[in-house]
């Protein structure tokens, strides 16, 4: 891949549209003004592509490889209720895996996946006082607590399983480490760790999202993109688990256990009846 991007085309966009992304006609296609067939494909990975894509400029080697790392490690975790759902939706609507996929996706919510989202948006607005003037610890301090006051869960901390401690997250922050990548944001996120702990007295361990948001605000992507790479990692762990639908299926069961729950005794009388 080149250093520097090719020239860019003149375009004549209808109703007045038009986007920097990408380009086509019919003798060449244009992905943030490279070209796609000349100088991406063979030539990059497909994260630093989505990065390209994503930010609109080349990433580093070391971004490259940070962001690889975060995608991997939240490919799967088990039988999780969006592979569930992808599962299930699949062994009704064989002939739609795209509905399958989409009904995985929506399992990524605030309590599932989507907290990177908001452990993003937390480490953002410190990092914007802190480029204001203000401390970190101090930022993390006033964060942390209209949190807590809130009665809300700081994101990014805290896991149900991984109690002592997410081994994806420690394994994300020393990569980070190694590639000397994020280090303002994995130093706010420990500095929103310190303040968790002289709060509530007990310390919280960092979860994997918060670890993945830090990386991924380091190297460019703002908070609001968050839930997406996430969506974008956990797609691949949905696909294997439509594939293994096929030859370990699930649906039978669970369509039977819930068969079970809903089962209506034959013995049951209409409302109001009488035993005369």
């Amino acid at each position: 891949m080149s250093e520097t991007a090719s020239e860019p085309v003149v375009h004549r966009p209808g109703l007045g549209i038009s986007t920097n992304v990408g380009h086509a006609n019919a003798q060449r296609i244009e992905l943030r003004r490279y070209d796609l067939v000349d100088e991406l494909i063979g030539h990059t990975s497909y994260t630093e592509t989505l990065l390209l894509t994503v930010t609109g400029r080349r990433p580093s080697g070391a971004q490259v490889r940070a962001v690889d790392a975060v995608l991997v490690s939240l490919v799967d975790h088990g039988m999780q209720p969006s592979a569930l759902a992808a599962r299930l939706t699949y062994s009704a609507a064989p002939d739609a895996l795209q509905g399958a996929l989409a009904a995985g996706v929506l399992g990524a919510g605030s309590s599932l996946l989507g907290s990177m989202e908001q452990a993003g948006k937390l480490l953002a607005g410190i990092g914007a006082e802190v480029r204001a003037g203000t401390d970190a610890r101090g930022a993390a301090e006033r964060a942390v607590a209209r949190i807590l006051d809130d009665g809300r869960r700081v994101p990014g901390f805290g896991h149900g399983l991984h109690r002592s401690g997410d081994p994806r997250a420690i394994r994300l922050l020393q990569v980070a480490t190694e590639l000397d990548v994020a280090a303002d944001e994995t130093g706010w996120l420990t500095a929103v760790g310190t303040a968790i702990e002289r709060r509530v007295g007990r310390r919280l361990v960092v979860n994997a999202t918060g670890a993945a948001a830090a990386i991924l605000l380091g190297v460019g992507i703002p908070w609001h993109l968050h839930r997406g790479m996430a969506i974008v990692s956990r797609t691949a762990g949905l696909l294997a688990h439509i594939n293994e639908e096929l030859d370990q299926p699930i649906a039978p069961q669970v369509r039977n256990a819930l068969r079970e729950a809903s089962w209506l005794p034959e013995d049951r009388r209409p409302a109001g009846g009488s035993d005369a």
